[in-house]
């Protein structure tokens, strides 16, 4: 079996918990054993999650696993190393504490002090969740009611027209800023929550412009692209293929925009309008002038537009407890607002991994 060693990791005397303890000690212990964990991440590199996620999955799969149940998921083993806990999975601590270059006599006592400590707290405080209660309270955070998520999406809807109408057009930026709701719906619940926001952007765009309606194609184009990109694709997991998407989302867009803005407009118009003329100027093809004026904003736009959409999806995450599985870096983010022992430019490294 592979043993990961960042430098001489010792075995360690905390990895067992007192026999003496008060009962008001154990209640404690889960909390010092998350302590000692993160100092164990520390001493050890520190380790990114993605590659204590890595390493797990090595060792899993060296054990005869199979591959879709050796990896675990990267926000389980993010909460492995929060306070706070009610229960502890055994059998993911001692893979961790393998993964950070224990041995298997030192990875036994830090599962016998975890089984003490639960035991311990069971008596002590009555009733205990149940195992399932917690995973589903710590890892996986309920959707919004109905009710309030139907709230939220009309919140999004207005939020485009604000962010353009109030921003973008009034100070006649170069960029649109029309999707920062619809980006914020993909990503936080999935593509067609994400369509049905650029739908009602596109049935309501009458009232502030003639003509808007047709773009609400390329609205819809961008939450398909941003919903599946960080659900199905994984392209949340950094800051690195965020950043990635986004350019995939102008890219799009712009594809779906050109052949609308010929049919309908004559061509690009505005800012955007007079790069098309000087590259028709220069030799380009009508429809190629019109692309590439586009995507000249679009590029810059989209990038804007996905890394607000990604703030208020953080905020969100923390104060309606949303769950961020699918898009481990606001968990990173997360973690930058809670620091674990440790610099804040060491919680970066996950995102960077």
């Amino acid at each position: 079996m592979q043993v990961y060693a960042a430098g001489a990791i010792r075995a360690r005397g905390r990895a067992m918990g007192s026999s003496g303890s008060t009962p008001q000690e154990h209640l404690e212990s889960l909390d010092r054993i998350v302590h000692d964990l993160r100092t164990l991440r520390e001493e050890a590199g520190p380790v990114s999650y993605a590659e204590l996620v890595r390493r797990i999955t090595d060792l899993r799969l060296n054990r005869g696993v199979s591959q879709a149940a050796a990896i675990p998921a990267r926000s389980t083993v993010y909460y492995a190393f929060k306070t706070g806990r009610n229960r502890m999975d055994a059998s993911l601590l001692r893979d961790i504490v393998l993964a950070l270059g224990e041995t298997e006599e030192s990875a036994a006592r830090w599962v016998e002090r975890c089984s003490n400590a639960q035991k311990s707290r069971s008596v002590a405080s009555a009733p205990t969740p149940t195992p399932a209660s917690v995973i589903i309270e710590a890892i996986a955070p309920l959707r919004p009611s109905a009710l309030k998520l139907t709230l939220l999406l009309f919140c999004l809807v207005v939020l485009n027209h604000a962010c353009h109408w109030s921003l973008a057009a009034s100070l006649d930026l170069p960029i649109y800023l029309d999707m920062v709701g619809t980006a914020v719906a993909a990503i936080a619940f999935g593509p067609w929550y994400g369509v049905a926001v650029a739908i009602g952007t596109g049935l309501t765009g009458p009232i502030f412009e003639d003509g808007i309606l047709a773009f609400t194609l390329v609205n819809i184009a961008g939450a398909l692209v941003w919903g599946y990109g960080v659900h199905r694709f994984n392209l949340g997991r950094s800051i690195l293929t965020f950043f990635f998407l986004n350019l995939l989302v102008a890219t799009t867009c712009s594809l779906v925009a050109t052949p609308i803005l010929v049919v309908l407009r004559g061509g690009a118009y505005g800012t955007v309008g007079r790069i098309a003329d000087a590259l028709q100027e220069a030799g380009a093809p009508f429809m190629v002038a019109t692309f590439t004026s586009n995507i000249s904003t679009s590029m810059l736009d989209k990038l804007l537009t996905g890394f607000i959409a990604l703030a208020i999806f953080a905020a969100l995450h923390g104060k309606m407890k949303l769950s961020a599985k699918h898009m481990p870096l606001v968990e990173v983010l997360g973690e930058l607002r809670e620091p674990s022992p440790g610099s804040q430019a060491k919680a970066l490294t996950p995102a960077l991994a």
